[in-house]
């Protein structure tokens, strides 16, 4: 916890008159720029908006700043969770979780992006499962873990006399709330936004064309992020057959999956359009080839009959070139595939 002199709200605030497990995270740099605060302090704003979606937002307790050898750093005071959903994916199920978990974890992940999208007027712009945490409904497992550390402490390096390094004490979590988390790159306003967001594998066409982008990017995101809980592999990798990240292959693997991008997404930038296609736009200029093997019927390969037909109609209303043409929120609610 932070010690005497610390600048922030937490020292002040009722927590520390009280025994709570916290969640601290570290902003590893000292920029005086920090979106998260600002987007936390408009959510607050909406505390009394009636919306089952905003209990899925990870909460912010209270922030301090604490300085160390590079200078000033930012610390948020979270919301304890257990694990992401990623990390339990690569710990425990590395061949993707059962059908009926993903919906359930969708269908809180489409909840909580309707209350930003319809209520708070946020872009998350980072939605992945490795941002999608297993809350706590029981503060019992963290009493057990903390009981642990003291009898048996965990493993821990010194690298020098300010920096030291500890060995994670890996648990299998239990039942808990999908809580979104990582508001570090939001936007507030529907905009349209400008810059590079998005992990790499995940950016959406509007990104990649360098286009104003709002809400639809989250949704591009669930799309992507139902795909890769269930199936053993990515649809999109952004890479050539050698590795290599570039543009162009990620455009040829949209393609593989989509078919062509229609001629008005083109035209909304002339200049990107030229690097890849004809002046036409209608011929792909092959600086990557495009992969005959990456269809979403080739790469989806855990379900069969009617409930693919259904998966795959809704990661198609997810995964359009045209933002305008997604799905909302609220819409793939409804779709037959979390419904049925």
């Amino acid at each position: 916890m932070p010690s005497v002199g610390d600048e922030g709200d937490w020292a002040s605030g009722p927590h520390r008159r009280e025994h709570q497990y916290v969640t601290l995270k570290l902003y590893v740099n000292s920029s005086a720029f920090h979106r998260e605060l600002p987007v936390y302090d408009h959510l607050s704003k909406y505390t009394t908006v009636k919306h089952r979606g905003r209990e899925n937002i990870r909460q912010l307790l209270g922030s301090f700043k604490i300085t160390g050898p590079g200078g000033k750093h930012m610390v948020l005071v979270h919301q304890v969770a257990q694990m992401s959903l990623r990390d339990i994916r690569l710990v425990f199920m590395p061949n993707g979780f059962d059908p009926e978990f993903v919906k359930g974890a969708i269908i809180e992940l489409l909840t909580v992006l309707d209350f930003l999208h319809t209520h708070a007027n946020i872009v998350h712009t980072d939605v992945h499962s490795g941002n999608m945490l297993l809350g706590v409904y029981d503060n019992n497992i963290l009493r057990a873990l903390e009981d642990a550390e003291f009898k048996a402490p965990t493993p821990r390096k010194l690298v020098s006399e300010s920096r030291t390094i500890y060995f994670s004490r890996i648990r299998k979590p239990r039942e808990g709330p999908m809580l979104l988390a990582d508001f570090g790159e939001a936007r507030i306003g529907s905009g349209p936004h400008a810059g590079d967001v998005m992990p790499l594998q995940y950016r959406a066409p509007e990104v990649l064309l360098y286009r104003g982008w709002s809400y639809p990017i989250d949704i591009w995101s669930v799309g992507l992020t139902a795909w890769d809980m269930l199936e053993k592999k990515l649809l999109f990798t952004a890479k050539d057959k050698d590795g290599d990240v570039y543009d162009a292959a990620h455009f040829a693997q949209l393609i593989a999956a989509l078919g062509p991008p229609p001629p008005e997404f083109l035209a909304r930038n002339p200049e990107k359009k030229a690097d890849f296609w004809d002046e036409n736009g209608s011929k792909w200029l092959d600086l990557a080839p495009i992969p005959e093997n990456r269809t979403m019927e080739a790469l989806e390969t855990r379900l069969e009959g009617k409930e693919q037909e259904m998966f795959l109609r809704f990661i198609r209303r997810a995964l359009t070139w045209l933002p305008e043409e997604r799905a909302t929120a609220k819409e793939l609610l409804e779709d037959p595939w979390l419904t049925d």
